[in-house]
């Protein structure tokens, strides 16, 4: 072998050598590559069989479909009076008046200019829920439609209708819109008992204005407090609501409502995964009163409680346990007084059901119906008890001053604005304590009822015959009147505070 023959091995090694430094890097790339390219492929395929199995998307989907048709937007609009700003015209009206002539010691005449008020119309948006597609009852929140003028549901698939009448419960959030009856779809109201912390359930609604959304999540918790309304146990999820969710259903995984969607706890006004709806079995007996009578009645005990914190104040009692609701006062005359339940009392189950705190009894008591009979059982000094107590009708004054606004019915058809003759109001004005109605506070310069002489101070008692106690009754009895009718109204009038009262029928026509 030559010279040549014997370095032809080593060239070869210097040339591989050259080779695998110069293009080394690239050749492991592309090796990698199609290695990563074979592993992504067999994790495709490998997922393609999982989605073959992915049973939760397909129930999800189902659930939403059977849903959705249910689901409307509530838009709502209230005319809400302008803050009034200085008037000259106004300024000079009363210049003048307050210097018109009189007798000494007479009163100045009445100012007969009506004084201007101006309005804007103000929008608001929120969900509702199909629950009766024979009678058109939608479900919804009292902060979307309550105190509203104008009340307008449009459908899934775009149709709109006007609010024939609408019914709302403050203490609890809830309302009722009637619409026209036809083909509509309504979705159940399921058992809100049988949910379970960790369930699925989807929101759905018009967040932000989007609407038919719909949102997964499960159940957080049950009977949680917000302390926005007296009466709460509400269902808390995670799946996102926002601002427009409210009065849309949740729903389980059968397609049952089992919440209606109401409030969020939110730092930005987003979405944080604190949702809360209203349990479906609590709309359940709201939503059979507001139909069958227009306002909820509540039973009423007439004690005021409080919770036992620790154990150290329950010895102090020579009580059971901390589990129960101490008497701190029992109110003069109520329910209570009258079946003997004295203070330092611990009530423990309400017709033998347990109660662990004052939720429990308020909430208990609230769903008896006035004047049925309710056994208490409670400890007295240690002894355990049975008290038998003929429920009362919850006052209408009892929770004054916790409504998040002012118990009124804003100016409507009618032009009026009244508010419940509480005893309060009927001392300052100058009424008998047995008379009962809505006291008007404001009158639309206007209306019809301004110009049939009714004025603020005046008190209404009757609307078409039918006796009014409350604004919910009020409101309640003017729904019931055709979009275009005059209502017959009985007028409670004095001539002066503490004189005779004097009763009168006036019809009035919608504006």
């Amino acid at each position: 072998m030559g010279r040549a023959g014997r370095f032809m091995p080593l060239t070869g090694l210097v040339l591989v050598a050259v080779l695998a430094v110069a293009f080394g890097p690239w050749m492991v790339e592309r090796f990698a590559y199609a290695a990563e390219k074979g592993s992504n492929t067999a994790v495709r395929e490998e997922l393609g069989k999982l989605s073959q199995r992915d049973q939760l998307s397909e129930l999800f989907r189902a659930v939403a479909k059977v849903a959705k048709p249910a689901v409307v937007e509530v838009y709502v609009k209230k005319r809400v009076r302008m803050p009034r700003m200085f008037d000259m015209d106004d300024f000079f009206r009363r210049f003048f008046e307050d210097r018109v002539p009189q007798a000494p010691g007479e009163p100045a005449p009445p100012r007969t200019t009506p004084r201007r008020e101006r309005y804007y119309v103000q929008p608001n948006l929120g969900s509702g829920v199909i629950v009766d597609a024979e009678n058109g009852y939608v479900l919804t929140n009292h902060h979307v439609v309550g105190g509203a003028d104008e009340v307008e549901v449009v459908m899934a698939d775009g149709k709109k209708y006007e609010a024939e009448w609408v019914r709302s419960d403050w203490q609890t959030d809830l309302a009722v819109v009637k619409i026209k009856s036809g083909r509509l779809a309504a979705l159940p109201l399921g058992d809100s008992d049988k949910m379970e912390v960790g369930d699925w359930v989807l929101a759905i609604g018009a967040p932000r204005g989007l609407e038919q959304t719909v949102t997964a999540g499960i159940i957080s918790a049950k009977g949680r407090k917000a302390g926005a309304q007296p009466y709460e146990n509400f269902l808390q999820t995670d799946a996102a609501i926002n601002r427009g969710n409210s009065g849309g259903p949740l729903v389980n995984m059968r397609g049952e409502i089992i919440g209606i969607n109401s409030r969020i706890i939110s730092a930005s006004g987003g979405n944080e995964g604190l949702g809360f709806a209203i349990p479906s079995n609590m709309a359940k007996k709201v939503m059979r009163q507001l139909v069958d009578k227009g306002t909820v009645v509540r039973g009423y005990l007439g004690v005021e409680f409080q919770e036992v914190e620790d154990e150290e104040l329950a010895k102090s009692f020579n009580l059971p346990g901390t589990k129960g609701v101490l008497v701190t006062e029992v109110r003069e005359d109520s329910p209570a007084a009258k079946a003997g339940v004295q203070q330092d009392d611990f009530i423990v189950a309400v017709d033998g059901k347990p109660v662990a705190n004052g939720d429990e009894l308020r909430e208990r008591i609230a769903d008896i119906a006035p004047g049925k009979e309710a056994r208490i059982t409670l400890y007295r000094k240690g002894e355990q008890k049975t008290v038998a107590v003929t429920v009362g009708k919850q006052p209408e004054d009892m929770l004054a001053g916790l409504e998040p606004e002012p118990e009124k019915e804003r100016p409507k058809r009618y032009g009026l604005e009244v508010a419940t003759l509480t005893r309060e109001l009927a001392d300052r004005y100058g009424y008998d304590k047995k008379t009962a109605g809505v006291l008007i506070t404001d009158v639309e310069p206007d209306s019809d009822a301004a110009e049939k002489g009714l004025q603020p101070g005046m008190v209404i008692d009757q609307v078409n015959g039918k006796a009014v106690s409350s604004t919910d009754e009020f409101t309640a009895a003017l729904a019931a009147v055709k979009k275009d009718a005059a209502v017959r109204v009985r007028v409670v009038r004095l001539v002066q505070p503490g004189s005779n009262e004097y009763r009168r029928y006036v019809m009035i026509s919608p504006k």
